[in-house]
């Protein structure tokens, strides 16, 4: 039987993994960042957890945060694509000092306090539960400061700095919670032209398709959403180089 101290040193790291995973439902994709800007989308994993696909982000990389796209199937208005880049970059540049300090605290938190958990060095846990609170604390101070660069409401900024400094091992993930506050719907056909790092657009292209052949099977053949997936589908195809 693993003793309290192990028990809490695997639970830390859980709960760190179990925040920063994203549950997607169908028709909603996540566009990961990468250096410089938009690096690639993904549409969760291959399996399904009650109707949602999940995704893990790179728990390695908490200094790149990533945005939820609904892509519509509706036929209803969409959000232009070029409109929604430019947002995405400009939220990416606001984020990047809590960015940093949201990835310095990850290491007291899920790799050092962990560690002296199983090897008993109390002082040491203390010590690394201490620098986790400063560094969330500093995040969340820049994130009340740049509220308004981040397009954030003041119940959004409660929310994220109550969760940060409440659930320490949630704090490394405090740049991904800012950046999933936002929300953006466009059409599928338009999400390879939000402005991708490298030529990689045929690759994009056929994920999409990919997403759009698979979300079919949820829709009924008669319904407006079907026809919309079909000419959006036929479009893509069209684009072919």
């Amino acid at each position: 039987m693993p003793s309290t101290e192990t028990l809490l040193a695997i639970a830390l790291v859980l709960v760190y993994l179990l925040d920063s995973m994203l549950f997607l439902r169908i028709g909603e994709t996540v566009v990961v960042t990468g250096r410089g800007g938009i690096s690639r989308l993904s549409f969760g994993g291959s399996f399904e957890l009650g109707g949602r696909r999940p995704y893990l982000p790179n728990p390695l990389t908490p200094y790149r945060p990533c945005f939820r796209i609904a892509w519509g199937i509706s036929g209803g208005a969409t959000d232009e694509v070029a409109s929604v880049s430019q947002d995405m970059l400009r939220y990416l540049r606001a984020i990047r000092p809590v960015a940093s300090l949201a990835t310095l605290s990850a290491v007291p938190i899920v790799i050092v306090a962990p560690l002296s958990l199983a090897f008993g060095q109390q002082l040491v846990f203390l010590a690394s539960v201490a620098a986790t609170v400063l560094l969330a604390l500093c995040g969340c101070v820049l994130v009340v400061l740049r509220k308004k660069e981040l397009g954030l409401s003041a119940w959004q900024v409660c929310t994220l700095v109550f969760v940060a400094l409440v659930c320490l091992p949630c704090s490394p993930n405090l740049a991904r919670a800012v950046m999933l506050q936002h929300g953006w719907t466009c059409a599928a056909r338009d999400l390879v032209n939000l402005g991708f790092e490298g030529p990689q657009s045929d690759t994009i292209r056929l994920q999409i398709l990919a997403a759009l052949t698979d979300a079919k099977r949820y829709v009924s053949e008669e319904s407006p959403e079907f026809k919309t997936i079909e000419e959006q589908i036929r479009q893509l195809d069209g684009c072919k180089s």
